[in-house]
C-alpha cells in the first residue's frame, strides 16, 4: 500500500471512495454521512487536499482509502464530555472523513492506512471520533490503541478516542522521487 498526500486532479477518484463509504454506513444503520447537507461533500474533501490535508492510500495504483489529516485544534473536541482526553496536549492530530472502498473493506486497509499515517506524521497525540453505530470504525480504532474518552458535539454526539503514540510508531522517513515514481 502507498500512502501520499492527495492530489487535487484525484478528486472524482476520492469522492467514489467516500460514496462507496456513505452507502456502507447507511447499510449498518448509521445516521453518520446521511445528511441533506452531503457531508463529506466534493467541496470539503477538495478543501482538504487544497491545505495539504487530504492523504489517500492506493493498492496497485488505485485509489482504495482517504482521511483528512488535521494537525490543530478541533471546537469540537474542546467541549468533550461524559469524560476527558487522557493527555490534555495542546497539539494534537485529528483524524476525519475516513473512507475505503467497498470492495477494499474487510481486507485491513483502514487499519493499515491509519497505522501509516501515525506512523508518518509528526506528532504524538492523535484523536478521532465516530458514531455510535459505526462499529467498525471503534474497532479499528481500538485494535491501533486509541481509548475511548467520551462524546463530543459533532452532528449530534460522536464517540471521542484517543491515542498517544509510542516511540516504536515513528516511520523511517523515505523521500520518493515524483518523476521517478510517475516514470516521467
Amino acid at each position: 500500500m502507498d500512502i501520499r498526500q492527495a492530489f487535487p486532479n484525484e478528486l472524482d477518484a476520492i469522492m467514489v471512495v467516500i460514496e462507496s463509504a456513505r452507502q456502507t454506513l447507511a447499510q449498518s444503520g448509521s445516521s453518520q454521512w446521511q445528511g441533506d447537507d452531503g457531508y463529506p461533500s466534493q467541496e470539503n474533501i477538495f478543501d482538504d487536499i487544497l491545505q495539504g490535508q487530504g492523504y489517500v492510500a492506493l493498492i496497485d495504483g488505485q485509489i482504495v482509502a482517504y482521511a483528512a489529516v488535521i494537525d490543530g485544534i478541533d471546537p469540537a473536541y474542546e467541549r468533550i464530555y461524559d469524560g476527558a482526553w487522557k493527555h490534555d496536549n495542546h497539539r494534537y492530530i485529528v483524524f476525519h472523513r475516513i473512507a475505503v472502498l467497498n470492495a477494499f473493506q474487510g481486507q485491513k486497509v483502514a487499519q493499515t492506512f491509519l497505522q501509516g499515517l501515525i506512523e508518518g506524521t509528526d506528532g504524538h497525540d492523535f484523536r478521532c471520533d465516530t458514531h455510535k453505530k459505526n462499529l467498525a470504525m471503534q474497532h479499528i480504532l481500538e485494535k491501533l490503541g486509541y481509548v475511548y474518552c467520551g462524546k463530543v458535539p459533532i452532528d449530534g454526539e460522536r464517540l471521542a478516542y484517543q491515542k498517544i503514540k509510542t516511540k516504536a510508531e515513528k516511520a523511517l522517513y523515505q523521500e520518493v522521487d515524483e518523476a521517478t515514481y510517475h516514470s516521467f
